[in-house]
């Protein structure tokens, strides 16, 4: 702090600028030099509990406490992956459960959540539109749905067999005809892991996304750009069956995917496989990602466990 001092009341004055900063005994900050004692009841209460202040440095000149100067600065910016992951991890994953439905191929789609599976029949929330009201399905009405699981995408026609709006509002389905693309070779999970990409450098990055093949990874976009076919070591640690172990990947860089999250215009994606990896590091990515891919298909049930309580 600057030079401290007793107040001079006197010079507390209705209507005009404080002269000096006044703080309590414990240094916290009441009135910071050059703001306005707008009111008799403000004088009191600063001399009341002002026990210190710092006084003007040379003639019209105003001193700032060190205290002072901390909390008007502006905030720490964020580091980039920081807020990338802390988003990720908040966010969870629901796109496992999540489809799509609308009235023909041509018109606007609107995302539902699966609530359940019987038979040929599935349970989905009731389509919203974004000002929240529900958007108007006709039982007999047949409508073109899509959704993306594990590897595969999928095209299919559904009838709406009924609504319903208790606990919340959520349409029976009955399927009728589906068409499967496959994407992926393995199954992916999303993922918010801390990471070090290591070579000749070494960078701090976070796993978005992983499967038993490969990886998608973020770095900050302040690094420099990784070079197609870079090989490197990904080096994290992970929590399988409630226990922490350390992988150590050989990684080739396959591509630049650039800022693709608009959230996070900070961040640049690459997509990296897995090199030779050895047993143990094969059966942790199966556990580690096969238990991330299984909460994802069983969050309705721990979401409802959570809320019973224990004993329940």
């Amino acid at each position: 702090m600057g030079s401290g001092g007793a107040m001079d009341h006197d010079r507390i004055v209705v209507g005009k600028p404080l002269p000096f900063s006044i703080f309590t005994a414990e240094g916290k900050l009441l009135l910071a030099q050059g703001r306005m004692v707008d009111s008799e009841r403000l004088r009191d209460m600063l001399i009341r509990n002002g026990h210190h202040c710092d006084v003007t440095e040379g003639p019209g000149k105003k001193a700032r406490s060190e205290r002072e100067r901390e909390e008007e600065a502006p905030p720490e910016e964020e580091n980039p992956l920081d807020a990338l992951r802390r988003s990720y991890a908040a966010s969870g994953d629901g796109n496992s459960l999540s489809i799509t439905i609308a009235k023909s191929e041509t018109d606007k789609a609107f995302p539902v959540q699966l609530m359940g599976v019987h038979g040929q029949s599935i349970i989905v929330t009731a389509p919203v539109q974004p000002d929240g009201s529900l958007v108007p399905v006709l039982t007999g009405q047949t409508l073109a749905c899509r959704t993306f699981q594990l590897t595969s995408a999928f095209r299919f026609t559904a009838v709406a067999l009924r609504a319903a709006f208790e606990p919340v509002p959520h349409l029976y389905l009955q399927l009728k005809k589906a068409d499967r693309h496959q994407i992926r070779s393995t199954p992916r999970a999303r993922v918010a892991v801390r990471a070090e990409l290591q070579g000749p450098e070494k960078l701090e990055c976070v796993i978005c996304d992983l499967s038993t093949g490969g990886a998608r990874i973020a770095l900050d976009i302040a690094a420099f750009a990784l070079e197609k076919g870079k090989k490197a070591r990904l080096v994290a640690s992970v929590e399988v069956l409630k226990s922490k172990f350390a992988l150590d990947l050989p990684v080739t860089v396959l591509n630049s995917l650039g800022p693709t999250d608009s959230r996070h215009p900070n961040v640049t994606f690459y997509g990296v496989k897995f090199d030779s990896l050895g047993e143990r590091e094969s059966l942790l990515l199966h556990g580690y990602v096969g238990e991330h891919l299984l909460s994802e298909f069983h969050g309705l049930w721990q979401l409802l466990m959570g809320a019973s309580g224990p004993g329940a």
